[in-house]
């Protein structure tokens, strides 16, 4: 008996090596969540700008009318965590080309055959009535990554090209990061000259502003 506790002692003996053999490491595993920014952008009030009543005899023979200058805000919520973000609109109205960067089609008038457009809106930010004072420019194409000096007043909201953000140093080279902001904006309807007018013609722009981080 003694011969078997002994053997036993000895067994014991040379599994605990083994044992601890599988303990001699661990392993940490770390996990988390990037979540991204979460902003969403809206038109404060109606969504549809209605401009002046216009008659044929308002217009001067070869000469473009330009109307009263209307006011719409846009409204960026970022559901109270600071974010740095950028705009880019778009003229999605008719497919009308317009010269300058910021003119929005104003549709066509198709009347007596003539098939011409009925003009454009200028399309602008109001710095100046804002929170956030300065507007920036992206130099790369709309990337976001390089910024042109931040504008004041009244800053032209081109379409198809860079992005617009905001700041609140004149010597800012970065957008800040906002948790909300009110953008003022300014639609300066401009007619084409010499419209067909046999019967009422609908001047229909549509801008369509897209957010981005």
């Amino acid at each position: 008996m003694r011969h078997i506790a002994l053997s036993t002692g000895v067994t014991l003996a040379l599994l605990t090596p083994l044992a601890a053999m599988a303990t001699d490491s661990a392993e940490l595993k770390v996990s988390g969540t990037i979540t991204p920014a979460s902003c969403s952008v809206s038109i404060l009030g109606p969504s549809e700008v209605q401009l002046d009543p216009v008659k044929l005899a308002d217009f001067a023979p070869g000469q473009d009318l330009s109307l009263e200058t209307k006011d719409a805000n846009l409204s960026i919520d970022c559901q109270g965590t600071p974010a740095r973000f950028r705009l880019k609109a778009v003229d999605s109205g008719e497919g009308v080309s317009t010269d300058g960067a910021n003119h929005y089609s104003l549709g066509r008038n198709e009347q007596g055959g003539s098939n011409k457009p009925n003009g454009y809106f200028k399309l602008s930010i109001d710095a100046g009535a804002m929170t956030s004072k300065y507007v920036l420019k992206s130099i790369d194409s709309g990337v976001g990554q390089a910024w042109g000096t931040p504008g004041t007043g009244e800053v032209a909201f081109d379409h198809d090209g860079e992005a617009f953000a905001f700041a609140n140093e004149a010597d800012a080279t970065e957008p800040a990061a906002l948790t909300d902001l009110t953008v003022p904006l300014k639609i300066a309807a401009v007619l084409a000259k010499d419209p067909v007018v046999n019967e009422d013609v609908a001047l229909s722009g549509r801008a369509t502003i897209e957010i981005f981080y």
